[in-house]
């Protein structure tokens, strides 16, 4: 008997009039691994989130073992087995990695409070069972990111999950980080979990699923072993019509930019005890600086966006001390920011998708067009257009899918040229055909003059991008040159992990 059963899922949006997905059927058995792969907005998050009870379907339905699952109940989705762990984290940050797996079914002593001895004997012997690494004991808000996913499983089987659904798990990890969480997946398959897949990488489906399903237009246009399929055969089934023109794009030649800075750090220590950072990214060209979590991508973040002001050194924009500068003025004129976190410091969830892509235009709108709106929603519909985003303007940014979501942030912070822009992993959550959309759309406003800072810890994202690399291990720069293709690729990945440390060349 089969473990899961998905039957004939649809799910129909009435506010935005979307049909997200339909007739959608997969099954799970003991010890396999299936991976739903498609587009962004092919209905992927929507078909997990409707397992997992997050969603109510409107027709079909879920079956573990043989017995129906309540529609939109995720206490009676928990109770047959199914645990999800979603692309953000909901895990409380406050709260020890052993009080966040046992929220909300917290072991009590004499009845009244919480044990925490209890809870973490309860993980200690979790954790030790399936070989995740992690401490009980450690603060969530201290976890690296490869550490907080593994979290998020451990949640998920604590409640009792024999059925794993994880929605684009590796979207916020490096390449190290993804193979460590696949290492782990394998290890749960064979102690018999089911697990489900949700994923836009296609390397990753062919390499750790059993099976793979493909969606297309919310619909199942393929279901086929990993063995018996490539990427050129799933990008073929997932590609939308008019799409094969956007995808095929071929990378444009880079020329070396001779532009004067308009972002530089002076001397700006990212890691205690490191040598201070020196870098400058010039007009017209986009400079990649690679690192895991953990070594100083986070505070040069926070730092070149203006986020925070640097404990020693200086941030100059064009030769004006970044802190100097009004955040409004900033924003609304000089620099474009995608930060690492969505949610929160990219995007206003509960608000609607027009007013998150115009946030940064409202002087354009007189009194009468915040009224009428539909000036606004014309304009929205034509910032969303060349990325692809044709949800209904007047829908929430939290409704939207992890992709569509990155499309909406490149959508109103790409619309023109800047003097710079900090963009964090701009490619993340990203389908093949949205992936070759942004590029062309960065290197196009990179000829027009403006610098791009982008920050990443994946390799392959900095050679399509970027003309000059620099990679950070613990707080340094371990390696910069000129992005040369694949021998800079194996030189990033041997500095980011501290295994070659050639000398920094000239820039």
């Amino acid at each position: 008997m089969e473990l899961l059963s998905a039957r004939g899922i649809s799910k129909y949006f009435r506010d935005t009039l979307t049909l997200a997905d339909d007739r959608v059927s997969v099954t799970l058995a003991d010890g396999e691994t299936r991976a739903i792969v498609g587009e962004n907005g092919a209905g992927k998050s929507t078909l997990a989130r409707v397992i997992a009870g997050l969603v109510a379907q409107d027709w079909g339905e879920v079956l573990v073992r043989g017995r129906r699952v309540g529609r939109g109940s995720v206490r009676e989705a928990e109770a047959a087995g199914i645990g999800f762990v979603p692309q953000v984290s909901l895990l409380a940050g406050s709260l020890s990695v052993a009080e966040n797996i046992v929220l909300g079914r917290e072991p009590r002593s004499m009845g009244l409070f919480l044990s925490k001895r209890k809870a973490y004997v309860e993980t200690a012997m979790l954790v030790e069972r399936f070989g995740f690494r992690l401490d009980p004991d450690a603060p969530v808000s201290s976890l690296t990111a490869a550490e907080r996913r593994q979290a998020d499983i451990a949640r998920a089987l604590a409640r009792g999950g024999e059925i794993l659904i994880l929605d684009e798990p590796t979207s916020i990890l490096s390449e190290t980080e993804s193979a460590g969480l696949f290492e782990l997946l394998a290890r749960l398959a064979s102690a018999g979990k089911a697990i489900l897949l949700i994923t836009h990488r296609l390397s990753e489906a062919l390499g750790v699923a059993d099976t793979i399903t493909v969606l297309r237009d919310g619909a199942v246009v393929a279901e086929l072993r990993a063995g018996d399929a490539d990427e050129a055969t799933l990008s073929s089934l997932m590609a939308r019509r008019g799409a094969g023109a956007a995808s095929s794009r071929g990378a444009v030649p880079w020329r070396r930019p001779a532009g004067p800075p308009a972002l530089e750090l002076r001397d700006v220590p990212l890691a205690r005890g490191a040598r201070p950072v020196r870098l400058s990214v010039r007009s017209g060209e986009v400079l990649a600086v690679t690192a895991l979590a953990g070594n100083g991508l986070g505070l040069l973040e926070d730092y070149a966006s203006g986020m925070e002001r640097p404990r020693g050194g200086e941030v100059l924009a064009g030769g004006v001390e970044l802190s100097s500068i009004r955040r409004e003025g900033l924003r609304a004129r000089l620099m474009g920011y995608m930060p690492s976190d969505r949610e929160r410091r990219g995007l206003c969830l509960p608000a609607a998708m027009r007013d998150n892509l115009l946030a940064l235009r409202r002087r354009e709108f007189p009194a009468r067009d915040w009224i009428g709106r539909k000036r606004r929603d014309a304009a929205a519909r034509e910032a969303a257009a060349p990325f692809g985003l044709e949800a209904d303007p007047r829908q929430t940014a939290s409704s939207l899918s992890g992709g569509n979501r990155q499309r909406l942030l490149l959508a109103r912070e790409l619309a023109g040229p800047r003097a710079f822009f900090v963009l964090a992993q701009p490619l993340q959550s990203l389908d093949r055909a949205s992936q070759a959309e942004a590029a062309a759309r960065i290197r196009d406003l990179a000829a027009r003059g403006s610098a791009f800072l982008l920050l990443t810890s994946n390799v392959e994202e900095a050679i399509r991008l970027a003309d000059r690399a620099l990679a950070l291990y613990r707080g340094e720069i371990a390696w910069e040159g000129p992005n040369e293709g694949a021998p800079t690729a194996a030189l990033l990945i041997g500095a980011m992990t501290g295994a070659v440390l050639p000398k920094a060349s000239p820039a």
